[in-house]
């Protein structure tokens, strides 16, 4: 979907149905920390359905899918064509005041207080913050990687960033979304009548 042609959609389509879904910036921080939580699969799939949907639609198998399209921002997984030995270089969760501060002096946007900013909107403001904000030079020094080409210097100075800006989780965000389509798909086989709530 081009953005600059198309507002970002405020819907998915399940079985030829047009159905709303929340859109906000917060449902796609608070599915991704539904995801990391401790719950079983079946409370997983249950409270993403509720996050996303108003009213859980019939085919909660489509439904899963679209949610899942949805986090994507629309874009379809390729994990298949990845090596598997990409890093995660941010976290929702522990980068929230490095993203926070970022958009408010970058953007202007005080992201506590806005009122609805749409996550396609968000994810792509946050990709494209500026290399000298505090958030991306977390990100160049997740992903350095340590080499002999390197002085001693470099080599100590760049183990001290990544040990400064260590994250708990080393998955890439696909690696997150599959695996996350994974917990969805086998709560999934739980009855529906088990789902509904």
């Amino acid at each position: 979907m081009n953005i600059l042609l198309n507002r970002a959609p405020q819907h998915v389509w399940i079985g030829n149905k047009k159905v709303p879904i929340r859109s906000d910036f917060r449902i796609g921080l608070r599915f991704e920390l539904l995801m990391q939580s401790d719950l079983s699969d079946k409370d997983k799939l249950i409270q993403a359905l509720e996050l996303y949907y108003e009213q859980l639609p019939n085919d909660v198998e489509q439904a899963v899918d679209q949610m899942l399209w949805f986090f994507r921002c629309g874009e379809e997984s390729n994990e298949k064509k990845q090596s598997g030995k990409s890093k995660v270089l941010y976290s929702y969760e522990y980068d929230q005041y490095l993203i926070y501060t970022a958009f408010l002096f970058y953007y202007r946007i005080d992201l506590n207080e806005i009122e609805y900013l749409h996550w396609w909107k968000f994810r792509k403001l946050f990709l494209e913050l500026p290399e000298e904000s505090q958030m991306k030079k977390a990100m160049l020094y997740r992903s350095v990687s340590i080499n002999g080409n390197m002085t001693k210097e470099q080599r100590r100075y760049y183990a001290e960033m990544k040990r400064i800006y260590a994250l708990p989780d080393h998955r890439t965000t696909e690696s997150k979304a599959n695996t996350y389509a994974n917990i969805l798909a086998k709560a999934m086989k739980i009855p529906e009548s088990e789902v509904k709530p």
